[in-house]
């Protein structure tokens, strides 16, 4: 897993007293500390909860506890992060404070990827949704920041680098040349793990500078260490070194575990890269070992990559073997379908939401643009009385009406503009842009609306099937995920065809698809699935696409209303009898206990 921002993106409290004195306290009011004294600050935080106990406004508890919790993570100490948490989860309840929540969320979501256990980036959007449409710019900043890292932490830099720089801009809207520093660091981050080099160098060097021009010289010495490892990648090895080192003195004067992993790593590959193979290797066994006492799995993946190299060039073939078939289980063990299934339809469902904030900022123009309609009306009609009582004024009056009147006509070809766009975005807000047919917000749409309709019990029970491609992952790794895209659009287009007026087809993420056909009953339903099966692994496919064949796996469940009671039971039937298609060996058919 690449690294995040280095203990950056938990940076706060530079000094802990001052939010006493503030009638509100910001997320980012006071940063440093976190980083700077990470144990000092859990023992400040603790006691100065225990003294001012009701005293604390839900704002300044907030900040506190969020910074409990990023010193918490820095430090590895469990039992502050747990306490910051649950103590954010009891604020969030007694007053019902959705940042609250979402800090909860945040801190969760870092802990679980860095640690490599839960369902980390379903914890960041869940948590970032509970804050988008927050009429406080910085709040918007900080959770935006804080889903930018998430991202950047689970290696999704094509999703992170929009939003980073995104970031990177409310924070110079709000004048913060700190969060600047913060978002140019992970923009660095994404930009290194997409191999561009050169910019994440320029990137880094700039994070750099913004920080030392804020006085943040230790945060500037914390991403050299970043900055080591593109130097690492240009062939300047020994200035890598040295800042690597440097970095390292300060991250274990500060006690901060993860961090003094890290630099340890980067040290460990400047020395190879300068030919002491032998020693680069026994500071990294020693460095593995180190993140293991600590329980840093999130970051063993990569560590266990780097020793495994360093083992084959210091001659020691078993310990490298040993240590990639480590890396794959660890990979196996976090990249579940349900884990991706669910980061999919959270990222859905928090671009809909932003979608549908941008929608509502459109409703607010047009009714803003009516009125001054109206009001322009009115104010020809006002003109025109006073034309017929100002004869001698008449033509003044005339020039004056005719451009009201212009300026009104113009406002109504604008609002009709406006009612169009909005119109088009609430299309696009259901329908997927690749293949052209629903996504899974019309699908749930949908799916609820026919669960809520009466149905007769004479009639065939619902069918649902849960539709996902064999090994195209592969797909995307021998031929491009351009040329993948083209075999899910005419994969897509035959699916279409054959189902007909039987059924309503839905993409709800990557190449998984689902189908509803209402009143099909279980008879019906499996020759329909096998038929489609058995199209898609006979399908012609254009020579240039490189792609020989397709096939798909298929599971089929129906609605009988007593286990499959509600839209999320019925998908789970039929998710357990695709899970079922894929272990038998897929390209197959597979009902769910309801059907068989």
């Amino acid at each position: 897993m690449t690294r995040g921002i280095r203990g950056l993106a938990c940076l706060l409290l530079a000094s802990i007293w001052p939010v006493l004195g503030m009638a509100a306290a910001p997320m980012n009011s006071l940063r440093g500390r976190a980083v700077d004294d990470p144990h000092g600050l859990i023992s400040d935080v603790r006691t100065q909860l225990d003294r001012s106990g009701s005293a604390l406004s839900a704002a300044q508890e907030r900040a506190l506890l969020w910074g409990m919790g990023t010193a918490a993570i820095n430090a590895n100490d469990d039992a502050a992060f747990a306490e910051a948490t649950l103590r954010l989860d009891g604020l969030a309840s007694a007053s019902n404070d959705a940042v609250a929540t979402a800090a909860a969320g945040f801190l969760r979501s870092r802990h679980d990827i860095t640690n490599g256990t839960g369902d980390g980036m379903g914890e960041a959007l869940r948590a970032a949704d509970k804050v988008l449409g927050n009429a406080d710019p910085e709040l918007v900043a900080w959770a935006r920041f804080q889903l930018c890292d998430a991202y950047t932490l689970d290696e999704k830099p094509d999703r992170a680098l929009p939003l980073c720089r995104q970031v990177k801009g409310d924070y110079q809207a709000l004048g913060d040349e700190w969060g600047v520093a913060d978002a140019e660091n992970d923009e660095g981050l994404a930009l290194a793990t997409l191999n561009r080099v050169d910019e994440a160098a320029k990137a880094y060097e700039s994070s750099r500078r913004h920080f030392m021009a804020t006085g943040g010289a230790r945060m500037a010495v914390s991403v050299g260490d970043n900055l080591s490892q593109m130097y690492l990648k240009q062939g300047r090895a020994r200035e890598a070194l040295q800042l690597s080192q440097t970095s390292l003195k300060q991250e274990l004067a500060d006690g901060r575990i993860s961090d003094s992993i890290d630099s340890n790593t980067d040290i460990a590959r400047a020395m190879a890269a300068l030919g002491e193979h032998r020693q680069a290797y026994a500071l990294m066994k020693a460095t593995v070992a180190k993140a293991r006492a600590a329980g840093m799995n999130g970051q063993l993946s990569d560590l266990l990559e780097v020793e495994s190299n360093l083992a084959e060039q210091a001659g020691d073939l078993r310990q490298a073997l040993a240590d990639e078939r480590e890396v794959v289980k660890f990979e196996n063990a976090t990249n579940t379908p349900a884990l991706r299934a669910i980061e999919a339809e959270l990222e859905q469902r928090y671009a809909a939401r932003e979608k549908e904030l941008r929608i509502n900022d459109l409703e607010r123009t047009n009714r803003d643009q009516n009125l001054e309609l109206k009001t322009a009306q009115a104010e020809a009609a006002r003109r025109d009385e006073m034309q017929r009582r100002q004869k001698l004024a008449n033509l003044v009056v005339t020039i004056v009406a005719v451009g009201l009147v212009l300026f009104a006509g113009l406002l109504f070809m604008l609002l009709r503009g406006q009612r169009r766009h909005a119109a088009e975005l609430r299309a696009q807000a259901l329908c997927d842009p690749l293949t052209g047919i629903e996504n899974r917000r019309a699908f749930q749409q949908r799916a609820t609306a026919l669960l809520a309709s009466h149905r007769d019990m004479r009639d065939p029970l619902h069918v649902l099937m849960l539709i996902d491609f064999d090994h195209f992952k592969h797909i995307n790794d021998t031929v491009g995920h351009q040329q993948g895209d083209r075999v899910l659009v005419l994969v897509t287009d035959y699916l279409r065809r054959a189902i007909g007026a039987a059924g309503h087809i839905a993409r709800i993420g990557g190449e998984e698809f689902i189908v509803l056909c209402p009143k099909l009953g279980a008879e019906d339903g499996m020759r329909l699935a096998e038929t489609l099966r058995a199209g898609v692994a006979a399908l012609a496919l254009p020579v240039e696409l490189g792609v020989s064949q397709i096939t798909i796996s298929i599971g089929v469940a129906l609605f009988d209303g007593e286990r499959c009671h509600d839209v999320s039971s019925w998908m789970r039937a039929a998710d357990t009898a695709l899970y079922s298609a894929k272990s038998y060996g897929r390209d197959r058919v597979v009902a769910s206990t309801l059907v068989s």
